[in-house]
């Protein structure tokens, strides 16, 4: 029985090889998993870590003409206040209704928590259909309900008659998996369960008529629009700017572009199936519905890195290219777009020569981004990624081949990022949404390590990543200042230690 026809998707602590305490360098990392030592590896203490509830609802929250409910707490539901001006700017952006996410919680409170919350559920799901007449409704099953053992699923289908929208459920307790990542997958079973992902005939599209004297003519045409139309999945730190300039690049060598899942309403995602190559442009996000959509509609696809950086989207335009037999249009584009974003980018590059650099977030983003930075000159001092996953070893081995001895650790722990930049004292420090309030009162100088409001792909994106980074090393007068006024937490005997003292094999 394939995972994908289970009510629940598995970890992936299960499913793959991950880890999220390790401390070495980039092939000590491909080394450490390969022979099973990267799974055993822990902490002593942890500061703080990530809930995969969160990195569902960041996707949950952007689809389209949806209410989700959260089967949980009525504390778990606070972090989509945080969410909604993002998604409401993100609609905006691509046209659609300025929207909140609407969202309703069953309010577990002690007395549920002993005597199950199942009825609550089944009385706000129905509830949500009748008040906002959604076309999906998203129940996010939460920590509390998964340990007292609510049967989510049962309450699900049992309602499935009775709701003008579609009920599906993401799984998603975060004491269930070490690593967040999962929290994808989580997201994308609920689709696949529930969500039909085939276009509907007269609906979706107009097909041929068989009595129609052009009919073979026509069903042709169909069948070459299809295999000509790429998906690309996109992930809540991948902005419209990116999408745009990727979809750029590829209508500019004769393809079709369409982008999923997030932002898109239940219509669009029935055309995911309407498509000869999927693409994921995240090593660790997208593999579990490319992999059932190749499996169900036998759609192959592409998994190759973030294109960032001139090598990056060489790589990642020339592997699509090659895919349609279209390499020497591309190569003829990438040599033109190299050109104009050199130049644009020379005035700039003595001002970042042999600048020192760490780098914290995402494994694939920072291992991208890391083999860029230093091909333009900057000195990348460190490496580090919020989980190990391996998805993205071939970006860890770039990693590992442009940056041999550069230390690479897996960790999410402020305390040890501050120890860590205390000790190495980096001209700039490149970072996860989140952790510059911190970074700026220890005194360092931070650039986002993705925007949502500008482009980071493709070519557009080298101009941009370059030119914020400039920007940013060019006044460190408000750090400085607030540095010597904001006492740390930490004590002074902590800075004494090595930054990964902590971590256990």
């Amino acid at each position: 029985m394939s995972y994908y026809d289970k009510p629940e998707q598995p970890v992936r602590d299960s499913r793959l090889v991950i880890g999220d305490s390790y401390t070495g360098t980039a092939c000590g990392a491909l080394d450490c998993a390969k022979s099973g030592c990267m799974l055993q590896q822990g902490r002593r203490f942890w500061q703080a870590n990530s809930c995969q509830m969160a990195l569902s609802l960041m996707m949950a929250a952007t689809i389209e003409n949806a209410v989700i409910v959260m089967h949980s707490p009525i504390g778990c539901g606070s972090s989509l206040f945080g969410l909604t001006p993002g998604v409401t700017k993100g609609n905006v952006k691509r046209g659609k209704a300025p929207k909140q996410p609407i969202w309703l919680s069953t309010n577990l409170t002690e007395i549920d928590v002993i005597s199950g919350g199942e009825k609550k559920l089944r009385e706000t799901i129905l509830y949500a259909d009748r008040e906002f007449r959604p076309e999906i409704i998203l129940v996010i099953a939460t920590c509390a309900p998964s340990i007292i053992g609510d049967d989510v699923n049962d309450v699900v289908k049992s309602v499935g008659g009775q709701t003008g929208a579609i009920v599906t459920a993401i799984h998603c307790p975060g004491f269930k998996s070490r690593v967040v990542a999962s929290a994808y997958d989580a997201f994308y079973h609920s689709l696949i369960s529930r969500v039909p992902l085939e276009p509907i005939d007269y609906r979706d599209y107009n097909p041929p008529e068989r009595a129609d004297p052009d009919y073979a003519t026509k069903i042709r045409a169909l069948a070459a629009q299809k295999q000509n139309t790429v998906n690309i999945f996109n992930a809540t730190s991948i902005g419209l700017a990116d999408e745009q300039e990727l979809t750029r690049l590829l209508n500019a060598i004769g393809l079709n572009v369409r982008i999923f899942a997030e932002y898109c309403s239940v219509d669009e995602l029935r055309m995911m199936s309407f498509a000869g190559l999927n693409v994921s442009l995240c090593n660790v996000h997208d593999d579990y519905i490319l992999k059932y959509l190749q499996e169900k509609f036998d759609i192959p696809y592409i998994i190759c890195g973030m294109p960032i950086g001139f090598a990056s989207t060489k790589a990642w335009l020339l592997e699509i290219a090659e895919f349609y037999g279209l390499a020497d249009r591309a190569r003829n584009l990438i040599a033109s777009e190299e050109t104009q974003v050199s130049e644009a980018i020379a005035p700039f590059l003595p001002k970042l020569a042999g600048k020192r650099v760490l780098i914290c977030g995402g494994v694939v983003r920072t291992s991208v981004e890391a083999v860029f930075l230093k091909e333009i000159g900057l000195d990348v001092i460190a490496v580090r990624a919020y989980h190990y996953d391996d998805g993205a070893d071939p970006v860890i081995s770039d990693l590992a081949d442009s940056l041999d001895d550069t230390p690479f650790a897996v960790s999410n722990q402020p305390f040890e990022m501050v120890n860590q930049l205390k000790k190495l004292q980096p001209d700039i420090t490149i970072s996860h949404a989140g952790t510059h309030g911190f970074l700026a009162k220890a005194g360092f100088v931070s650039v986002q390590l993705w925007d949502t409001d500008k482009p980071f792909f493709g070519y557009s994106g080298i101009f941009q990543l370059v030119r914020r980074l400039v920007f940013a090393q060019r006044n460190d007068s408000y750090t400085k200042r607030l540095a010597a006024n904001v006492a740390q937490p930490y004590r002074d005997n902590w800075f004494e230690r090595d930054a990964y003292s902590y971590i256990t094999d």
